[in-house]
């Protein structure tokens, strides 16, 4: 089979070898030594091809395309997990996947032979960096598309796993637990977590859920691959301590870089950048060789970054500026309600007021008494006017909440 995929690919200069739902199977066969050989490969949905457009050709092999496409060194595709037709194609090299799997190898010491275990669609970046950097290490995958409690109480005790997840699926996990809908899990020895949305809350609930786990989180882009990690030992606040070889730099609304402590705008430097994206429009936001994800966020004395929020997160309520991220982690804290999001929405006389919206059903009493809290903790801007109950939660294919649907439902 490797030798008949190798001939669908007559210039490797300009082909990625393409891989739908039906031969994932085959991607994980296959993919590295293809990469070794030169080829440039990326798995992809027949809903990606149909909302990005993609213009694919079909080969010989059912479910297997070539797509045009310049490269100058062997790359994988991936894709982000925006809102349907506003995902990004990300290229990048696999010189620069080793870089991070170097990173992993260097922290699963203990059992270099883990299993990876990804939850999501293999096309999106965390899902595919996790199968992937499993495969390198000779290990074949378990790639889990949703988060059946199914797949994991099947996970064979004899084996050891590390299992690459979001935040939004270690709550799922940390409350199966709770309804006692599953058992502690003790096979998986390491635990990968990635988004900045990850809190100290979380990983003592999920560590009941994986007893025997290394709970790590890490702070990272598709465009930058890993940029802090944190250590299962570390409680601060903080996504981690910066990663070797990476260069933060957090600057003002004018690009001047502010003192540590200080909050702004988080610019980074890697030699781990991805190549370009795959649509030729978009185009990343540059400055020299630092590239922006438009977070925000400061670097403590140790080195150590901290995420406070995303530049699209903030509004103006009653003429204040708000944090709207901040708002949320207070609140996650103080209800102990991890799935939750916060919301800007114009009222009658066309301002802005701040509308919770959870999962989990509210006392009266208890929303009262928060409202109360949160007045004393955050000014009366702070505060949301109202408590919207969601029983079902609309969230991307990476585990985010999408809050443009959330934001229909107001």
């Amino acid at each position: 089979m490797i030798t008949a995929l190798q001939k669908i690919v007559i210039n490797p200069k300009s082909t990625f070898l393409l891989f739908d739902e039906t031969q994932h199977h085959l991607f994980l066969n296959y993919a590295v030594p293809l990469i070794q050989a030169g080829i440039s490969v990326g798995p992809v949905s027949t809903s990606i091809v149909k909302s990005l457009g993609l213009k694919v050709e079909k080969t010989t092999i059912e479910g297997v395309y070539t797509v045009s496409y310049e490269i100058l060194n062997p790359s994988i595709l991936c894709f982000s997990s925006g809102a349907k037709n506003n995902q990004k194609g990300i290229v990048r090299s696999f010189e620069s996947w080793q870089n991070s799997f170097s990173l992993i190898q260097n922290e699963i010491t203990d059992y270099p032979n883990a299993k990876g275990v990804v939850v999501g669609a293999l096309p999106y970046s965390l899902s595919l960096f996790g199968a992937v950097e499993s495969l390198q290490r000779k290990q074949q995958p378990k790639v889990f598309p949703n988060h059946d409690l199914r797949h994991f109480t099947g996970l064979e005790s004899n084996e050891n796993y590390i299992i690459w997840m979001t935040p939004f699926h270690a709550s799922f996990f940390a409350k199966a637990l709770a309804k006692k809908q599953m058992l502690p899990v003790t096979s998986v020895r390491y635990l990968f977590v990635g988004g900045a949305g990850f809190l100290n809350s979380q990983r003592s609930v999920l560590q009941q859920v994986f007893p025997n786990a290394k709970i790590y989180s890490f702070y990272g882009a598709s465009e930058t691959s890993f940029i802090a990690i944190k250590h299962p030992c570390d409680s601060s606040k903080s996504v981690g301590v910066i990663c070797k070889g990476v260069q933060v730099s957090i600057l003002d609304d004018h690009l001047k870089k502010v003192p540590n402590n200080t909050k702004g705008t988080i610019w980074i430097n890697t030699q781990d950048r991805f190549t370009s994206y795959f649509q030729k429009s978009l185009k990343v936001n540059t400055l020299n060789s630092f590239v922006s994800t438009n977070d925000i966020g400061f670097v403590d004395n140790q080195n150590r970054l901290f995420f406070t929020g995303r530049s699209d997160r903030y509004t103006s309520i009653s003429g204040h500026i708000i944090d709207i991220y901040t708002i949320e982690v207070w609140f996650k804290e103080m209800l102990t309600i991890e799935t939750l999001a916060i919301l800007p929405q114009p009222n009658t006389q066309k301002e802005n007021e701040l509308v919770l919206l959870t999962t989990d059903h509210i006392a009266s009493e208890i929303w009262h008494s928060i409202k109360k809290a949160g007045h004393d903790a955050l000014g009366a801007q702070g505060v949301p006017k109202k408590w919207v109950h969601c029983p079902s939660w609309p969230v991307l294919a990476n585990g985010k909440t999408d809050l443009k649907t959330l934001k229909k439902w107001l």
